[in-house]
């Protein structure tokens, strides 16, 4: 009996649906992707239309125009918005993977494993408002009042735990056998690091730094109470909301849309061209 049961415990893991028809399986399957089209991917694609349409409502395209873009082009406060996102997002491109880099590098030392990686995903677990509130809090007690800094110290909390489990994910690729053969050679740890460990875990770095530069280019909750005024797109296009629904505000949501999705798409084919190519060897 006891046997039985551990038998089904073990299907139960590797299969949770083990359970269901083919016919059930086959209608969530359904469900699931009409939920993922109808809620995540239609709306901002949705907006994409409607910043290329004459008109600024839902409807079936009349005819395809740039007018949005060029009122976008010609305000000011929406160029000037749109420049410190890029800076900011740069920024966090590059601090983020570093930092993740040398924490996924100090993981593999570390004994307390999981306590390692519960407190470097903390960041992941903490309302971006509170976090947000609490570093504007911190700054006013220490007196500082960098806007661009405490902005960029916010994002890149928020992109960190990201950029960590991406590399984490490569850096389980790398077996201790080969490391040990490179210090068995004499290499030492920098040059094991750079022959070695870098041009296995190079794919997750890359879409790391893409992942970054995404969630910096497009984050509100924290920013809004670290930008002391000076607006970032997201922070821009909420207030502009409060005000009037201009076609600008189309246009720089459809820009993000379509540059979001180049963006990902392009660390998803990293990550799938580096397992295809694991896959093969």
């Amino acid at each position: 009996m006891s046997t039985s049961s551990s038998r089904l415990s073990a299907v139960l893991r590797t299969d949770p649906t083990v359970w269901l028809s083919d016919v059930s399986k086959d209608r969530l399957w359904k469900a699931f992707i009409a939920f993922w089209i109808l809620f995540i991917l239609a709306p901002p694609i949705m907006l994409v239309f409607i910043s290329l349409d004459t008109a600024s409502y839902v409807r079936v395209p009349q005819g395809l125009t740039l007018a949005k873009y060029d009122l976008m082009l010609q305000s000011d406060p929406l160029i000037t918005a749109m420049e410190r996102s890029l800076k900011l997002a740069v920024v966090t491109m590059i601090a983020a993977p570093l930092l993740a880099l040398l924490a996924v590098l100090s993981y593999r030392k570390t004994t307390y494993k999981a306590l390692f990686v519960g407190a470097m995903i903390l960041p992941l677990f903490v309302p971006g408002v509170v976090q947000g509130f609490s570093l504007l809090m911190l700054f006013k007690q220490i007196g500082f009042g960098q806007a661009f800094v405490a902005t960029a110290i916010g994002h890149v909390i928020w992109a960190f735990p990201f950029a960590f489990l991406v590399i984490l994910t490569s850096m389980s690729t790398v077996r201790d056998d080969v490391l040990l053969a490179s210090a068995d050679l004499g290499a030492n740890e920098f040059e094991t690091f750079r022959h070695v460990i870098l041009p296995q875990i190079r794919p997750g770095v890359i879409s790391a730094v893409i992942f970054s530069f995404v969630l910096s280019f497009n984050e509100f909750s924290r920013t809004v109470f670290l930008q002391f005024g000076q607006n970032t797109i997201p922070t821009y296009v909420f207030a502009k909301l409060q005000v009037e629904l201009s076609p600008e505000v189309f246009a720089i949501a459809g820009l993000t849309v379509v540059l979001s999705f180049v963006l990902i798409g392009a660390a998803i084919a990293v990550l799938y061209r580096s397992s295809s190519q694991e896959a093969t060897e």
